[in-house]
């Protein structure tokens, strides 16, 4: 009887684990499409656990309920851009986290993983693999750069100037960032100063959407630099861009389209052929999320 009550104790607490996991862990939009027809009513967009699902969509029998555990896709690693350079941070990895938060019926929930990171403990160990991306990376030193990347999209920007500052590289580097406000969200305000005051960082516009009544985004100072931003294209500049991927990358690729259109006298198919171009050769890269 002791071993019964101690296993029936241990099954209880495994079930409100798994309970609780259940309902920390939200599901991607496309499998609560799935479930929604599995279940046959409609379900609006929101963010929601499987726990919550079963409960206020309820399956009618044991097979639609096994057709339900057969959409469950596996927990997703979560990928975060390296900002650190081997050149200047010996020794280490940095990644710049926005700690996600949401409303679920109106109560606040965080995400599942950049929660558990802002709440690390120094000294405290947390397993991770490098997940390699060969497209995204610097260039030969001596050539320009252009850097798109709003908001925790700066991180591999800080690592490209960290490391073209440690190993003296020649060619330009010219950073678009922005988030909501110059005084709460400038992030490595300094070390960019820092930058600007050595020559590192060749040029640099920012935007904070909400210091103004009319928002301004990256994309409105890439238009306002038109013409010398096609300059920097047309003298082999390279482009990266790193963020969000809707909208914001969208909203840049068609900016950078507008701005070779409208400074390479091109039509919109041309533009369109010199943008594959600058794919093809490498001089163009994304790393959105």
């Amino acid at each position: 009887p002791n071993k019964l009550i101690a296993h029936r104790n241990e099954d209880i607490t495994l079930f409100n684990l798994l309970k609780k996991k259940l309902n920390i862990i939200y599901l991607p939009e496309r499998v609560v499409k799935k479930y929604e027809a599995i279940v046959q009513q409609e379900i609006p967009e929101t963010k929601i656990g499987l726990s919550d699902l079963l409960k206020i969509y309820p399956v009618k029998d044991p097979e639609q309920f096994e057709e339900v555990i057969s959409i469950l896709e596996p927990n997703a690693p979560r990928l975060y851009s390296i900002s650190s350079s081997p050149g200047a941070h010996t020794g280490e990895v940095h990644i710049t986290v926005a700690k996600d938060s949401f409303k679920v019926n109106e109560e606040i929930k965080f995400g599942l993983c950049s929660e558990r990171l802002s709440r690390l403990s120094i000294n405290e160990n947390m397993e991770f693999y490098v997940h390699r991306n060969s497209q995204f990376k610097l260039p030969a030193p001596d050539k320009d750069i252009i850097m798109i990347g709003p908001g925790t999209g700066i991180a591999p920007f800080r690592s490209f100037l960290a490391e073209r500052d440690a190993t003296g590289a020649g060619g330009k580097n010219w950073l678009f960032f922005g988030d909501r406000h110059f005084t709460t969200d400038f992030l490595y305000q300094t070390e960019i100063q820092n930058w600007i005051g050595t020559g590192v960082l060749t040029k640099i516009n920012v935007a904070f959407s909400r210091d103004q009544l009319e928002k301004i985004y990256v994309q409105h100072k890439m238009l306002e630099h038109g013409a010398e931003f096609f300059e920097w294209l047309q003298s082999g500049a390279y482009i990266y861009v790193c963020g969000a991927k809707e909208p914001m990358s969208v909203d840049v690729e068609n900016t950078l389209l507008a701005i070779i259109a409208r400074y390479g006298n091109k039509k919109t198919n041309e533009s369109i052929a010199y943008l594959d171009e600058l794919k093809e050769a490498g001089r163009y890269a994304k790393d959105v999320y």
